[in-house]
């Protein structure tokens, strides 16, 4: 399919996933991507697969909307590679229905943390952990026809493309989702970011800096022409997410969501119109 640009639930905290859908297919966009939210939690997601897949493709098809990705976070953000052992396998458990829940949802896949650092591990136990349960949980989302993906974000156990490409070699058949503002927040240039872009099945954008994980439009540093032009010609034919949101985590507060939303959902259809992307030009 053509690059198709998405928004995401993140973006809308404090509305339900049909509240959501519907304000993203108003903004002239009828893609979207899910997780946690004010109506699907990821712990009782896993325990109504059925359910609660039929309750989104209904949304979904009463909004206008398809529904592509998800990135859950169960119990609390980013703990896939957590320390404590009963966690560790609700975890598992957890993201396995997931991904029984992406295929009868009718999603193309699932994002998920890496893991992050912890006191008690050292980095490259850290970096371990986190691998063990992404290559049981890749081995699920194979049997069920979906794709599995990590986010290399800011504060995980891949915050640089080196680290990212580390763990697609250890886990046969991971991807990647990828967002350049949590290499731009450290200052990495665009060139090391690019080695991961082979690897990328979904996209997620909004404008950053050094040190600020979220900016204004014409605030950042990230470069959506060179980006999305280069994406288009090396027929990159998914989905890229806007995800400007609304956080205290790395004081995320301080945009308005809306507006830098339609902001870079207009920059971006100029960039893929002037790159003559299929289905743009």
């Amino acid at each position: 399919m053509p690059i198709r640009l998405g928004g995401h639930l993140f973006s809308f905290p404090a509305c339900t996933v049909e509240e959501a859908a519907r304000i993203t297919r108003a903004l002239g966009v009828d893609v979207m991507d899910l997780g946690n939210g004010r109506d699907l939690d990821p712990d009782y997601v896993a325990a109504h697969v059925e359910a609660e897949a039929d309750r989104i493709r209904g949304i979904g098809e009463r909004a206008g909307v398809r529904f592509y990705d998800a990135f859950p976070q169960a119990t609390d953000k980013h703990i896939t590679n957590t320390p404590d052992p009963a966690e560790y396998q609700h975890q598992r458990e957890v993201y396995a229905a997931w991904m029984r829940f992406a295929k009868r949802a009718g999603l193309n896949g699932i994002t998920l943390s890496p893991g992050k650092y912890w006191p008690a591990l050292s980095a490259r136990e850290a970096f371990v952990r986190g691998r063990d349960q992404l290559r049981y949980l890749a081995g699920v989302a194979a049997a069920e026809g979906v794709n599995l993906r990590i986010e290399p974000h800011v504060e995980s156990v891949t915050w640089t493309p080196e680290l990212a490409l580390e763990m697609l070699h250890d886990v046969p058949g991971l991807s990647l989702t990828i967002d350049h503002s949590h290499f731009i927040f450290h200052g990495i240039p665009y060139e090391d970011i690019a080695v991961m872009h082979p690897y990328g099945t979904h996209w997620h954008a909004r404008q950053a800096g050094l040190s600020r994980l979220q900016a204004g439009l014409d605030r950042g540093e990230i470069d959506f022409e060179r980006l999305v032009t280069e994406l288009v010609r090396d027929g990159y034919d998914g989905v890229i997410a806007l995800e400007y949101v609304h956080t205290p985590w790395l004081d995320l507060i301080h945009q308005d969501v809306l507006r830098e939303t339609v902001l870079l959902r207009d920059r971006l259809r100029a960039v893929l119109r002037a790159a003559k992307a299929s289905g743009w030009a």
